[in-house]
């Protein structure tokens, strides 16, 4: 459900590369409710032309009307809120913000293959996502999954922290390591995962920008 009160301002504009990677959560949490917004890829493509315009020199930084946001956390949960995706419960509002940390702590992980200093290092980190990050993380969700009698993190319908994990999730099955075979061994997350691929906004989703981590020795972003 949108938040009527944002529309007088325009659309959200997302200053970022066309990548699938650090922003992409962000953007599919606006798909997700159905929130307009453009990318500006064009002032990324010129950094640090724009480096002195964002609060902490760094992007993402997103822009909407007159404020200027940026830390990926906090324009996540921004456009949650616009999105009609954040809870308003404070109880509920801190359980999703528990998600959101541990979602940001799998996608942390992609770092690790994408910047190790040769492709032997490369290898070994990226098997290591899949044989150890990965597996350790999605059973911690599924046993909170387990726990609820949920289907989603967010209770009974889908909020943002599912949004975070279908965009993240995302970025590592792009980055063709069998994410999927992973996800396969635990089925709460994996039906979570399933639904929540079915809100309109996110069925198309993927792909949505290009790959920036890839596994793929033979992939240019290796």
């Amino acid at each position: 459900m949108k938040n009527n009160s944002t529309i007088s301002v325009g659309k959200p504009v997302l200053v970022y590369w066309n990548v699938n990677g650090r922003a992409s959560i962000a953007q599919a949490i606006m798909a997700a409710g159905g929130i307009e917004y453009d990318l500006d890829d064009t002032t990324a493509n010129q950094w640090p032309a724009a480096k002195g315009e964002c609060p902490f020199g760094q992007i993402p930084i997103l822009k909407h009307g007159d404020l200027v946001l940026a830390q990926g956390g906090a324009i996540n949960r921004y456009c949650a809120r616009i999105a009609g995706l954040y809870p308003s419960d404070p109880k509920q509002a801190s359980i999703c913000d528990m998600y959101l940390e541990e979602i940001m702590d799998i996608f942390s992980g992609l770092f690790k293959g994408k910047n190790a200093p040769d492709t032997e290092a490369k290898k070994k980190n990226w098997e290591t996502l899949r044989e150890k990050h990965l597996p350790t993380h999605f059973e911690f969700l599924e046993k909170l999954l387990q726990k609820s009698g949920e289907t989603f993190l967010g209770g009974k319908a889908p909020n943002a922290a599912d949004i975070a994990f279908f965009a993240v999730y995302g970025v590592y099955d792009q980055a063709g390591i069998e994410a999927d075979k992973v996800l396969d061994r635990y089925s709460k997350l994996k039906l979570s995962h399933l639904e929540t691929t079915k809100i309109k906004g996110l069925q198309s989703f993927y792909p949505n920008g290009a790959t920036y981590f890839s596994g793929d020795p033979n992939n240019d972003a290796f």
